[in-house]
């Protein structure tokens, strides 16, 4: 048995990636798995076999130089943060990513840092309170169309109207049944979630607008029993694909190739190719979202459902 150590990135949708090849440093069991991060990465992660949360108030270099001053060595760091703290704390054994020499996709090359044949798809443990939470939020058993139209930044946002309008398509087409649910990411995108269910509520779509009412362990429980997932490149899609569910992520300035949620049903959607946004100077942020257009995204949600054998 073993002491492992996970420094989770500061990128949550990253962290989703990477937990990958925690599951498969997992594999012969734990004494104890640490996990240092953001609070949301350790709500993401406190499922895990062995898991143990710091203080979401210790950083990182705070939390290896109390490592350095314990009689014992942790067995195993998983270095996602590539920082100061990963450097200093005194594992007897090391993963973390080397720099890409092709482009590749994060399950991929956390797959090679790991010495495993295969890339490492990401791994997601439910607890019984993110299923209670999930169960509460949504007892029926009608389908689930869930939007998560948040992001970290603007421009990695599609504008609320376009997933307004492709909604009211869903629902009034083949997923009449069906509940809508928003998920964001706390107060980050509560603004965005808001503005949304007032849209779809003008046009008579009934909306639950969960954005600060789950946290992301129990969005993952939701996930689990999605009809659809449509977002922008954010966690809550990362956790949708990770769950097996059929998930459709809209990309603008970040690269898919490298960062697209991992999982059989997902498929990423982009208006224009990435080097042409990336060859403008500045970044054109500002459009590489909202080029994307309404009935493209719809299509890619009908050939989702339809692949799922829902017609």
């Amino acid at each position: 048995m073993a002491w492992i150590i996970f420094l989770a990135p500061a990128d949550l949708g990253e962290t989703v990636l990477a937990s990958g090849a925690v599951a498969y440093a997992l594999r012969d069991g734990a004494d104890e798995l640490t996990i240092v991060g953001r609070p949301e990465a350790a709500t993401l992660l406190r499922g895990a076999p062995a898991a143990k949360i710091r203080s979401p108030t210790e950083s990182p270099l705070a939390f290896a130089a109390s490592v350095r001053l314990q009689p014992v060595r942790p067995d195993l760091l998983i270095d996602a943060q590539s920082g100061v703290a990963g450097r200093i704390i005194p594992a007897k054994q090391r993963i973390r990513l080397r720099p890409a020499e092709v482009v590749q996709h994060l399950t991929e090359a956390w797959g090679e840092a790991a010495g495993a044949e295969r890339a490492l798809a990401p791994k997601l443990w439910l607890d019984e309170a993110a299923r209670a939470a999930a169960r509460a939020a949504a007892p029926n058993a009608a389908p689930l169309l869930v939007l998560a139209p948040g992001g970290a930044s603007a421009n990695k946002r599609w504008p609320a109207e376009g997933f307004a309008a492709v909604a009211r398509r869903l629902v009034g087409g083949p997923l009449s049944n069906a509940d809508v649910i928003l998920l964001g990411v706390g107060a980050r995108d509560a603004e965005t979630t808001r503005a949304l269910a007032s849209s779809l509520d003008a046009d008579g779509v009934a909306a639950r607008d969960l954005g600060e009412g789950l946290d992301l362990l129990a969005a993952a429980a939701l996930m689990e029993r999605a009809t659809l997932c449509i977002g922008n490149d954010n966690v809550l899609a990362h956790i949708a694909a990770a769950m097996n569910a059929p998930t459709l992520t809209l990309f603008g300035p970040t690269d898919e190739r490298v960062r697209a949620p991992f999982g059989s049903r997902a498929r990423t959607l982009r208006s224009r190719p990435l080097e042409e946004i990336a060859a403008r100077v500045p970044l054109d942020g500002a459009n590489a979202m909202g080029d994307i257009g309404i009935d493209a995204v719809e299509t890619a949600a009908l050939e989702l459902l339809h692949a799922g054998g829902l017609r």
